[in-house]
């Protein structure tokens, strides 16, 4: 595709992005070098950090005005500047064209999302926790208002539907898609230590599960994750960006937990295929994480995206190997990949996508409630317990996150992940027990509210 060629525009489209974090602060900066978009309006928690969001971004302070009210931003904006401001009220009657939502807050990322659907927005949505809950009505919901509802490039849905949607317009049975862990699992030979996340963990046991002979690829796997029981192999991102993945193109994980093995990137299609081909999966179209094992000088899959295809033409794929395309050692699959993922600095060509072209990176109408992130608890959790997220990751003490099929909050649903924050438990939880939604206490919220609204739309639809 010639990208020069795809955006035929005479205008910019103009973006307000809120959130200023890393995936925020991206898109603020490389619409400083695009002619196309223009990203004038950043929103956070204080006019203060987005006016700083502003300044690291490139933008002249002179050239920047911090706005508490309305009038402060329709001034400004017809003024040409800059506007930094603590609140999305204070701008969303501005006419910018498509909201950026990347506060990773899901009540916030609702309430923002809803907002600016009903403002006339074009909504990309960053905050991915807000879509595992309630995505597929605000997809509906833009759709239905003549506007678009999207994940963004940059992070790994956006671009793992890309993969997928590309191998299937081209009529490739795909087996497995997925991605790779946020953080890779660098093996150093000398000193016989595993780096992950910064974190160095001794484990002499690794030369050993380095290879895999052949024959007993599976059962060496299984104990390379044995062995490296001290480091989480799944995370909550992880789950949560695949549950949005599931809802808009019907993948499916192979197992609740996900297997989330540790391989290096020449053994995926091998141990990302079925059962009877040497590999995991108990069926096609299953969707999968893996935690990337390299050397210090080997090459990172850099958190990527990747579809494992069925071999059908044997010459074909004979000639792709010699050119060092990755196949299975029953050479009956073959790993496409891409081994990125920008953040906000890709996310523009979303972004132009939507306003220009009116294209969705998402499932578009196609958009489901297939599946739920949802969490069991690892441990006992009385009566009264408050669950709280926290750190960068958004994780939530006690629980682990797994997949199962979406299921509408009462009587008897699982609630969901990300309606947990602040949640009170009614009743004692069991260690391994799925929190039902019945056993909450919540605030009444955008976020339930917006659930509720789904649950009904597809309740209805399914009639």
């Amino acid at each position: 595709m010639n990208y020069l060629q795809h955006f035929d525009f005479s205008g910019i489209v103009e973006v307000c992005v809120v959130g200023v974090g890393d995936f925020g602060r991206g898109v603020l900066r490389q619409s400083g070098d695009m002619e196309t978009l223009s990203a004038r309006i950043a929103v956070d928690v204080s006019a203060d950090v987005a006016y700083r969001a502003l300044l690291h971004s490139g933008v002249s302070d002179s050239d920047i005005m911090v706005c508490r009210s309305w009038r402060e931003a329709k001034y400004a904006w017809d003024s040409g500047y800059f506007i930094a401001s603590g609140a999305l009220d204070t701008v969303i009657g501005l006419p910018f064209h498509v909201l950026v939502e990347s506060t990773g807050i899901p009540e916030v990322g609702a309430k923002h999302a809803y907002d600016a659907i009903m403002a006339g927005k074009h909504v990309g949505i960053a905050t991915k926790e807000t879509e595992s809950v309630v995505g597929p009505y605000l997809t509906h919901l833009a759709n239905s208002k003549g506007r678009i509802f999207t994940p963004l490039d940059g992070d790994q849905p956006s671009l793992l539907i890309g993969l997928v949607t590309w191998a299937r317009t081209l009529g490739f049975e795909i087996v497995a898609a997925g991605k790779s862990s946020e953080y890779d699992f660098i093996w150093d030979e000398d000193t016989q230590h595993i780096e992950c996340n910064e974190e160095r963990y001794f484990l002499p046991a690794m030369k050993d599960l380095w290879s895999l002979p052949r024959g007993r690829e599976v059962d060496m796997i299984a104990a390379r994750s044995e062995s490296l029981d001290a480091i989480p192999l799944i995370s909550v991102p992880d789950l949560c960006e695949m549950t949005n993945v599931a809802n808009a193109t019907g993948l499916l994980p192979d197992r609740p937990e996900f297997h989330a093995t540790v391989l290096r990137i020449p053994e995926v299609p091998t141990l990302l295929d079925t059962v009877d081909n040497g590999g995991v999966l108990g069926g096609h179209e299953r969707l999968e994480v893996f935690n990337c094992l390299r050397k210090p000088d080997e090459v990172s899959f850099a958190g990527g995206v990747f579809v494992v295809v069925r071999c059908k033409d044997n010459e074909a794929w004979e000639m792709l190997h010699g050119k060092g395309h990755i196949l299975s050692r029953s050479e009956q699959s073959a790993m496409i990949y891409l081994p990125r993922h920008l953040l906000g600095l890709e996310a523009p060509i979303s972004l132009l996508d939507m306003v220009i072209n009116g294209v969705t990176c998402g499932g578009g109408q196609n958009t489901r409630p297939r599946v739920d992130l949802v969490a069991r608890a690892t441990e006992a959790l009385s009566a009264g317990h408050i669950f709280e997220m926290r750190g960068h990751h958004r994780n939530i003490a006690g629980l682990q996150p797994e997949v199962h099929a979406s299921r509408a909050l009462e009587p008897a649903g699982h609630a969901p992940f990300y309606m947990l924050p602040g949640a009170r438990l009614t009743r004692d939880v069991e260690a391994h027990e799925i929190i039902p939604f019945a056993a909450l206490e919540i605030e009444d919220s955008t976020l339930l509210q917006l659930r509720y609204e789904q649950d009904a739309l597809f309740s209805r639809e399914n009639m």
